[in-house]
């Protein structure tokens, strides 16, 4: 059984392998294991979260009324809501059933696959590999910007290294972080070269920083203040290798105005202009449900009435007619009954949050969740269970203490 489980970890932990050839970025590979899984596990393990999470699959069953699109789009959308249910529900059943850890050494094993297929694309073949996702390497080495690795973009790309930072922050041992994170943050920086990555990451850890000093933890603040002092001369060392790339280009316009990210950035502008979609729905339209299919029309109201012009640009609203996210999808489409979504995470993860590291595993997890992840991710719902799993020993263990 722990094989196959060990298959099923591998498969969330590599979501972009286009094994299917269904045509879509994130694949529904560990989806499809999942549901299977599913039927063979007697005992399935409940809790708020993941009744929630059922819940949410459940009413946007009824996004079918609100529908300006394709019965394609339709389906997807609604398999977009059913990944974090079915994949949270059995990574927490089986974790919880067999006592498992995903084993450090694998672990390091997947994130250095990564880091050489990476390495591969940036210095000796530039395609090597990319015939194993979608659409090849979208903007692969183009214009400055990074490689894919086993991704699709190089954003995408960033955003592994961070979803994977956030479960070795969730998992695993000091130590053993200061072995895994910083291999995982020089992929983000050196060699997928993400502006979006950088950005969460950096949104993350300003976060964090808030919370800790609202938290009068004055004394962890001081610390990450020395490291990142330390780390300048590090930084200045390392920018020679970035300062001509995209991510380069982007990081010293945003020191000079961050605001201009937005007008110099197709890219920026559609990623940032999603995460405000739900904002925007709150403050105009009362956070009522916008279903699906609006959002072109959604975009084009505001930018007619030259509303927000900062980062509604006419691109946003010609070549992006459909919102991709997860928390900003949710509450964009939904409304005030996709708040379920966030607070199902927080309850998953509210046992932990007393730690330092796990609550900023917590923060960068919600930031990710925020920009064009999409909730078929097979990485969400694998690490709902297990943070779910880990607030499950957390309070067994204060319950025997």
């Amino acid at each position: 059984m722990r094989y196959v489980v060990h298959i099923f970890v591998l498969l969330c932990c590599f979501p972009y392998l286009d094994i299917l050839r269904i045509g879509t970025d994130t694949q529904p590979n560990a989806l499809v294991m999942a549901t299977l899984l599913l039927l063979t596990i007697k005992k399935k393990k409940v809790n708020a979260t993941i009744v929630m999470l059922w819940i949410i699959f459940l009413l946007s069953l009824f996004l079918i009324f609100f529908n300006n699109g394709s019965l394609f789009l339709y389906t997807k959308t609604i398999l977009n809501y059913l990944s974090p249910a079915i994949l949270s529900m059995v990574t927490y059943a089986l974790l919880t059933k067999l006592n498992y850890k995903f084993p450090f050494g694998m672990f390091m094993m997947t994130i250095l696959i990564y880091a050489f297929v990476g390495l591969m694309q940036t210095y000796v073949i530039p395609d090597f590999l990319t015939i194993l996702v979608n659409g090849g390497a979208r903007g692969n080495l183009i214009n400055g910007r990074g490689v894919v690795s086993l991704t699709s973009e190089p954003a995408f790309y960033g955003i592994m290294c961070l979803f994977f930072m956030v479960y070795s922050l969730l998992v695993y041992t000091r130590r053993q972080n200061w072995i895994a994170i910083p291999v995982l943050l020089i992929q983000l920086v050196g060699i997928a070269k993400s502006s979006t990555g950088l950005a969460i990451f950096l949104a993350g850890l300003g976060c964090f920083t808030v919370v800790q000093i609202l938290r009068l933890k004055m004394t962890y603040v001081v610390a990450v203040g020395m490291a990142l002092l330390v780390t300048i001369p590090m930084i200045r060392l390392a920018w020679s290798q970035v300062e001509g790339t995209r991510m380069g280009e982007m990081a010293e316009i945003f020191i000079e105005n961050p605001l201009l990210l937005t007008q110099v950035d197709a890219s920026v502008a559609v990623r940032f202009t999603a995460s405000a979609a739900p904002f925007l729905a709150i403050r105009h339209h009362n956070f009522m449900p916008q279903g699906l299919g609006y959002y072109s029309e959604f975009l084009g109201d505001f930018y007619r009435r030259r509303m927000y012009k900062t980062f509604i640009r006419l691109s946003n609203v010609i070549n992006k007619p459909r919102l991709a996210g997860a928390i900003n999808l949710v509450l964009y489409q939904m409304g005030f009954v996709g708040l379920l979504f966030p607070f199902a995470l927080f309850l998953a993860f509210k046992p932990l949050l007393k730690s330092d590291h796990h609550l900023f595993a917590f923060i960068l997890f919600i930031v990710i969740l925020l920009t064009v992840v999409p909730l078929m991710h097979s990485t969400i719902g694998f690490i709902i269970g297990t943070a779910l799993y880990k607030s499950h020993q957390h309070r067994t263990r204060t319950e025997i203490a």
